[in-house]
Protein backbone atom coordinates (compact mmCIF):
# COMPACT_ATOMS: atom_id res chain seq x y z
CA UNK A 1 0.00 0.00 0.00
CA UNK A 2 2.76 2.42 0.84
CA UNK A 3 4.32 1.63 -2.44
CA UNK A 4 1.11 2.29 -4.20
CA UNK A 5 0.96 5.40 -2.64
CA UNK A 6 4.54 6.53 -3.28
CA UNK A 7 3.71 5.60 -7.21
CA UNK A 8 1.00 7.65 -7.09
CA UNK A 9 2.28 10.59 -5.47
CA UNK A 10 5.18 10.10 -8.07
CA UNK A 11 3.26 10.03 -10.78
CA UNK A 12 1.03 13.22 -10.23
CA UNK A 13 3.54 15.43 -8.49
CA UNK A 14 3.90 18.09 -10.59
CA UNK A 15 -0.48 18.59 -10.24
CA UNK A 16 0.36 18.84 -6.64
CA UNK A 17 3.16 21.14 -6.26
CA UNK A 18 5.88 22.61 -8.50
CA UNK A 19 9.60 22.62 -8.21
CA UNK A 20 10.69 25.81 -7.73
CA UNK A 21 14.63 26.75 -8.82
CA UNK A 22 16.20 30.17 -7.96
CA UNK A 23 17.29 31.95 -11.01
CA UNK A 24 20.45 34.08 -11.38
CA UNK A 25 19.44 35.84 -14.63
CA UNK A 26 15.78 37.19 -12.87
CA UNK A 27 17.61 37.47 -9.28
CA UNK A 28 14.11 35.37 -8.09
CA UNK A 29 12.46 32.02 -7.56
CA UNK A 30 10.62 30.23 -10.56
CA UNK A 31 8.75 27.24 -11.61
CA UNK A 32 10.72 24.95 -13.19
CA UNK A 33 9.35 23.52 -16.11
CA UNK A 34 11.76 21.33 -18.81
CA UNK A 35 11.92 21.83 -22.19
CA UNK A 36 11.13 17.96 -22.31
CA UNK A 37 9.08 16.43 -18.96
CA UNK A 38 10.53 13.03 -20.84
CA UNK A 39 14.15 13.96 -20.99
CA UNK A 40 14.84 16.14 -18.52
CA UNK A 41 19.12 17.43 -18.63
CA UNK A 42 20.96 18.98 -16.16
CA UNK A 43 24.84 19.78 -17.01
CA UNK A 44 27.39 20.68 -14.44
CA UNK A 45 30.95 21.59 -14.06
CA UNK A 46 32.93 18.75 -12.72
CA UNK A 47 36.63 18.70 -11.15
CA UNK A 48 39.76 19.89 -12.94
CA UNK A 49 42.09 16.37 -11.51
CA UNK A 50 45.24 17.80 -10.39
CA UNK A 51 45.01 17.00 -6.62
CA UNK A 52 43.26 16.57 -3.51
CA UNK A 53 39.40 17.80 -3.40
CA UNK A 54 38.91 19.81 -0.19
CA UNK A 55 35.84 20.68 1.55
CA UNK A 56 34.84 23.11 -0.66
CA UNK A 57 34.40 20.96 -3.34
CA UNK A 58 32.15 18.99 -1.74
CA UNK A 59 29.49 21.68 -1.77
CA UNK A 60 28.49 21.33 -5.46
CA UNK A 61 28.89 18.12 -5.49
CA UNK A 62 26.32 17.16 -2.75
CA UNK A 63 23.93 19.92 -3.56
CA UNK A 64 23.15 18.62 -7.51
CA UNK A 65 22.95 15.13 -5.63
CA UNK A 66 20.26 16.84 -4.16
CA UNK A 67 18.68 18.01 -7.12
CA UNK A 68 19.35 15.09 -9.03
CA UNK A 69 17.52 12.94 -7.13
CA UNK A 70 14.89 15.42 -6.98
CA UNK A 71 14.36 15.27 -10.27
CA UNK A 72 14.50 11.76 -10.39
CA UNK A 73 12.09 11.30 -7.92
CA UNK A 74 9.82 13.47 -9.89
CA UNK A 75 9.97 12.63 -13.34
CA UNK A 76 11.18 9.33 -12.97
CA UNK A 77 14.97 7.93 -13.05
CA UNK A 78 14.59 6.78 -16.31
CA UNK A 79 13.93 10.36 -17.71
CA UNK A 80 16.93 12.25 -16.43
CA UNK A 81 19.99 12.57 -17.48
CA UNK A 82 23.16 14.40 -15.25
CA UNK A 83 26.12 15.15 -16.72
CA UNK A 84 29.09 15.77 -14.89
CA UNK A 85 32.24 17.00 -17.22
CA UNK A 86 35.82 16.41 -15.93
CA UNK A 87 38.57 18.71 -16.69
CA UNK A 88 41.88 16.71 -17.68
CA UNK A 89 43.58 19.15 -19.45
CA UNK A 90 44.89 21.88 -17.57
CA UNK A 91 48.13 24.33 -16.97
CA UNK A 92 47.65 23.33 -13.25
CA UNK A 93 47.59 19.79 -14.28
CA UNK A 94 51.18 19.66 -16.38
CA UNK A 95 52.96 21.93 -13.87
CA UNK A 96 52.04 19.63 -10.84
CA UNK A 97 53.11 16.67 -13.89
CA UNK A 98 55.95 18.31 -14.52
CA UNK A 99 56.76 18.94 -10.66
CA UNK A 100 55.70 15.03 -9.52
CA UNK A 101 57.55 13.32 -12.65
CA UNK A 102 60.44 15.05 -14.04
CA UNK A 103 62.21 12.18 -15.36
CA UNK A 104 59.18 10.81 -17.50
CA UNK A 105 57.22 12.41 -20.52
CA UNK A 106 55.04 14.91 -20.12
CA UNK A 107 51.90 13.34 -21.26
CA UNK A 108 52.60 9.98 -19.62
CA UNK A 109 53.17 12.23 -15.98
CA UNK A 110 50.01 13.98 -16.99
CA UNK A 111 48.57 11.01 -17.40
CA UNK A 112 49.73 9.39 -13.87
CA UNK A 113 48.13 12.58 -12.31
CA UNK A 114 44.65 12.78 -13.53
CA UNK A 115 44.07 9.13 -12.85
CA UNK A 116 45.26 9.33 -9.49
CA UNK A 117 43.49 12.25 -9.03
CA UNK A 118 40.75 11.06 -10.66
CA UNK A 119 40.33 8.02 -9.01
CA UNK A 120 40.49 9.63 -5.57
CA UNK A 121 37.54 12.21 -6.75
CA UNK A 122 35.33 9.27 -7.02
CA UNK A 123 36.19 7.78 -3.77
CA UNK A 124 35.33 10.74 -2.17
CA UNK A 125 32.32 11.24 -3.26
CA UNK A 126 31.27 7.37 -2.81
CA UNK A 127 31.80 8.39 0.59
CA UNK A 128 29.50 11.36 0.75
CA UNK A 129 27.09 8.67 -0.62
CA UNK A 130 26.56 10.98 -3.98
CA UNK A 131 25.16 8.83 -7.13
CA UNK A 132 26.98 9.08 -10.10
CA UNK A 133 26.08 10.94 -13.21
CA UNK A 134 24.16 9.41 -15.78
CA UNK A 135 27.54 10.71 -18.11
CA UNK A 136 30.72 11.88 -17.30
CA UNK A 137 32.94 13.18 -20.22
CA UNK A 138 36.24 13.86 -20.01
CA UNK A 139 37.56 17.44 -21.59
CA UNK A 140 40.35 15.26 -23.85
CA UNK A 141 37.94 12.84 -25.44
CA UNK A 142 36.39 16.02 -26.56
CA UNK A 143 39.05 18.38 -28.26
CA UNK A 144 37.88 18.04 -31.87
CA UNK A 145 34.39 19.31 -30.64
CA UNK A 146 36.34 22.15 -28.86
CA UNK A 147 38.13 23.16 -32.19
CA UNK A 148 35.36 22.80 -34.03
CA UNK A 149 33.41 25.23 -31.53
CA UNK A 150 36.05 27.35 -31.93
CA UNK A 151 36.26 27.77 -35.57
CA UNK A 152 32.37 28.30 -35.37
CA UNK A 153 33.20 31.89 -33.18
CA UNK A 154 36.68 32.79 -35.09
CA UNK A 155 34.46 32.70 -38.47
CA UNK A 156 31.33 34.09 -36.85
CA UNK A 157 34.04 37.10 -36.10
CA UNK A 158 33.54 36.41 -32.02
CA UNK A 159 36.75 34.95 -31.32
CA UNK A 160 40.06 35.98 -32.70
CA UNK A 161 44.21 34.19 -33.06
CA UNK A 162 46.70 36.55 -31.23
CA UNK A 163 50.36 35.22 -30.79
CA UNK A 164 49.12 31.27 -30.97
CA UNK A 165 46.25 32.16 -28.65
CA UNK A 166 42.42 32.10 -29.71
CA UNK A 167 40.74 34.83 -27.41
CA UNK A 168 37.66 35.39 -27.00
CA UNK A 169 35.83 39.11 -28.25
CA UNK A 170 33.83 39.76 -25.54
CA UNK A 171 32.30 43.47 -27.17
CA UNK A 172 31.27 41.41 -30.40
CA UNK A 173 28.61 39.78 -27.43
CA UNK A 174 26.58 43.15 -26.46
CA UNK A 175 24.55 41.33 -23.17
CA UNK A 176 27.87 40.22 -21.89
CA UNK A 177 27.73 40.36 -17.98
CA UNK A 178 23.95 40.43 -17.78
CA UNK A 179 23.80 37.57 -15.74
CA UNK A 180 26.28 38.61 -13.19
CA UNK A 181 24.28 42.44 -13.62
CA UNK A 182 28.18 43.64 -14.46
CA UNK A 183 28.10 45.98 -17.30
CA UNK A 184 31.14 46.07 -19.32
CA UNK A 185 32.44 49.79 -18.39
CA UNK A 186 32.48 48.98 -15.32
CA UNK A 187 34.11 46.23 -14.64
CA UNK A 188 38.07 46.60 -14.05
CA UNK A 189 40.53 45.30 -16.87
CA UNK A 190 42.88 43.38 -14.66
CA UNK A 191 41.57 42.50 -11.95
CA UNK A 192 41.46 38.84 -12.58
CA UNK A 193 43.44 37.68 -15.09
CA UNK A 194 46.26 39.89 -16.86
CA UNK A 195 45.66 42.71 -19.42
CA UNK A 196 48.04 40.69 -22.20
CA UNK A 197 49.66 43.06 -25.03
CA UNK A 198 48.18 40.79 -27.85
CA UNK A 199 44.68 41.39 -26.32
CA UNK A 200 42.21 44.02 -28.92
CA UNK A 201 40.06 44.02 -25.83
CA UNK A 202 40.98 44.37 -21.62
CA UNK A 203 37.82 42.18 -21.29
CA UNK A 204 38.59 39.22 -23.66
CA UNK A 205 39.53 36.32 -22.06
CA UNK A 206 41.40 33.41 -23.73
CA UNK A 207 40.34 30.19 -25.00
CA UNK A 208 42.66 28.00 -26.37
CA UNK A 209 46.45 28.71 -25.55
CA UNK A 210 49.78 27.46 -26.18
CA UNK A 211 51.26 25.32 -23.62
CA UNK A 212 54.63 26.37 -21.40
CA UNK A 213 55.44 23.22 -21.55
CA UNK A 214 55.54 22.47 -25.73
CA UNK A 215 52.44 21.63 -26.89
CA UNK A 216 48.75 23.08 -26.59
CA UNK A 217 46.73 23.04 -23.67
CA UNK A 218 43.32 23.81 -22.90
CA UNK A 219 42.93 27.44 -21.21
CA UNK A 220 40.57 28.70 -18.13
CA UNK A 221 37.50 30.20 -19.17
CA UNK A 222 38.76 33.62 -17.45
CA UNK A 223 36.98 36.75 -18.70
CA UNK A 224 40.04 38.97 -18.89
CA UNK A 225 40.88 40.43 -22.29
CA UNK A 226 38.88 41.85 -25.47
CA UNK A 227 38.81 42.22 -29.59
CA UNK A 228 37.40 42.43 -32.66
CA UNK A 229 36.73 39.57 -35.05
CA UNK A 230 39.51 37.45 -35.61
CA UNK A 231 41.78 36.37 -38.74
CA UNK A 232 41.30 32.82 -40.44
CA UNK A 233 43.57 30.92 -38.32
CA UNK A 234 42.47 28.43 -36.15
CA UNK A 235 45.95 25.91 -37.57
CA UNK A 236 47.14 27.19 -34.02
CA UNK A 237 43.43 27.08 -31.79
CA UNK A 238 43.89 26.23 -28.82
CA UNK A 239 41.10 24.96 -26.44
CA UNK A 240 39.57 26.45 -23.65
CA UNK A 241 38.41 24.63 -20.83
CA UNK A 242 34.61 25.26 -20.49
CA UNK A 243 33.46 25.01 -17.22
CA UNK A 244 32.40 21.89 -18.43
CA UNK A 245 35.36 19.92 -17.88
CA UNK A 246 37.63 18.33 -16.02
CA UNK A 247 40.73 17.01 -18.60
CA UNK A 248 43.09 14.54 -19.16
CA UNK A 249 45.91 16.20 -19.80
CA UNK A 250 46.75 17.12 -23.31
CA UNK A 251 49.41 18.29 -25.29
CA UNK A 252 48.17 19.70 -28.86
CA UNK A 253 51.17 21.16 -30.87
CA UNK A 254 50.24 22.24 -34.70
CA UNK A 255 48.89 18.81 -36.05
CA UNK A 256 49.45 16.43 -33.23
CA UNK A 257 47.27 15.61 -30.20
CA UNK A 258 48.23 13.58 -26.74
CA UNK A 259 46.19 13.36 -23.83
CA UNK A 260 46.19 12.32 -20.24
CA UNK A 261 43.72 12.57 -17.26
CA UNK A 262 43.31 13.24 -13.73
CA UNK A 263 40.89 14.48 -10.69
CA UNK A 264 41.36 13.99 -6.69
CA UNK A 265 40.35 15.42 -3.36
CA UNK A 266 42.98 15.42 -0.24
CA UNK A 267 42.96 13.26 2.77
CA UNK A 268 43.21 14.90 5.87
CA UNK A 269 46.91 13.93 6.78
CA UNK A 270 48.35 16.02 3.70
CA UNK A 271 48.11 19.24 3.87
CA UNK A 272 49.09 21.02 -0.04
CA UNK A 273 46.12 23.64 -0.50
CA UNK A 274 44.28 22.80 -3.82
CA UNK A 275 41.31 24.08 -5.64
CA UNK A 276 40.24 21.09 -8.19
CA UNK A 277 37.25 22.56 -9.68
Amino acid sequence: MCNRGANARRSTGLKLWKLRLYDTLSREKRAFAPIDPQRVRMYVCGPTVYDFAHIGNARPVIVFDVLFRLLRHLYGADHVTYVRNITDVDDKINARAAEEYPDVPLNEAIRKVTEKTDRQFHEDVAALGCLPPSIEPRATEHIEEMRTLIERLVKAGSAYVADDHVLFDVPSMPDYGRLSKRPLDEMIAGARVEVAPYKRDAMDFVLWKPSKHGGAVLAEPHAGSRRRAGPDGTSNARRCRGSVSARPSTSTAAGSTSYSRTTRTRSPSRARPSTPA
